[in-house]
């Protein structure tokens, strides 16, 4: 009877500590879902084109979390996303009938579709507990342009494509950093959104920044 007793002691004793025991995962990942809203800014604009109105961009994606420490709280990241760019901008009307005034600003928005390939280097504050933590994410993204459209305020046989041609391939450096899921994130395009057309005489190196935020899910 003494031992009967002791066994279901010891035998509550463990189960007790079993339930108290938080469970702690030593092979977490982090941040594998975004979804991204940003403000963009053209740069290098020429004459003929002027920034107007609110140009955003919205991303959404995953990246795979590959930790390279056994703490686990540095990684790289790489993964596949969609986002959608809104550029609106005046161009002047440069190519006007005769009867017509040649230096009309007409107000035109380009909407481009992309598939964006994501990499991250990633500083963090995280453990296996703690699940709001500071990020520091520098990084590089390649977009490839699928899909286009336009809304131009234009006269009829007039077509963007007259004044600007736009890249297929774009990509930039990024940057997020921030705590919890409010992140800071920042975009710097290295090669022009829009280059020169062959019908035209001007030359297009227009770059663009987008400032926003990140939002990452687990």
């Amino acid at each position: 009877m003494r031992y009967t007793v002791l066994f279901l002691f010891l035998a509550n004793t463990f189960m007790h500590a079993q339930q108290k025991a938080p469970f702690v995962d030593n092979r977490y990942l982090e941040d594998q879902l975004y979804i991204n809203v940003s403000y963009n800014l053209l740069l290098n604009t020429p004459d003929p084109i002027a920034q107007t109105g609110f140009s955003y961009t919205l991303g959404l994606g995953f990246i795979k979390d590959l930790p390279i420490n056994e703490r686990r709280n540095i990684a790289f990241g790489g993964g596949l996303g969609y986002g959608f760019n809104n550029f609106y901008f005046n161009v002047r009307d440069e190519v006007s009938s005769a009867s017509e005034d040649t230096n009309v600003l007409r107000s035109n928005k380009i909407s481009l579709h992309t598939v964006e390939l994501p990499l991250e280097f990633r500083i963090r504050t995280s453990t296996a507990e703690k699940y709001k933590f500071w990020r520091f994410y520098p990084g590089f993204k390649l977009s490839y342009v699928f899909a286009k459209n336009t809304n131009l305020k234009q006269r009829q046989n007039f077509e963007v494509e007259d004044v600007v041609d736009i890249n297929k391939l774009l990509y930039g450096l990024t940057f997020s950093a921030g705590y919890n899921k409010w992140n800071l994130h920042v975009y710097y395009g290295l090669n022009s959104i829009f280059n020169n057309d062959s019908q035209n005489s001007y030359e297009f190196d227009i770059h663009d920044i987008r400032i926003g935020l990140m939002f990452y899910i687990l």
